[in-house]
């Protein structure tokens, strides 16, 4: 069984990835946002790429 504190400490580590994956993942869509491509097979990507951010960021919500 797992101690109380051995619990907390888990919590309190796992928080604050989240945290920092959360910051990471609006820096990466400010990027997407700020190098916008104009042909369309560098849209697809940059389309697929930025779903995938913001489909993760919901997850923070």
């Amino acid at each position: 069984m797992i101690s109380y504190w051995a619990a907390v400490l888990y919590l309190m580590v796992n928080k604050r990835i989240d945290g920092k994956r959360h910051k990471e993942l609006l820096k990466q869509k400010k990027d997407l946002e700020d190098n916008r491509p104009h042909d369309v097979e560098a849209m697809r990507r940059w389309k697929h790429s930025m779903g995938k951010i913001l489909q993760e960021l919901e997850l923070f919500n």
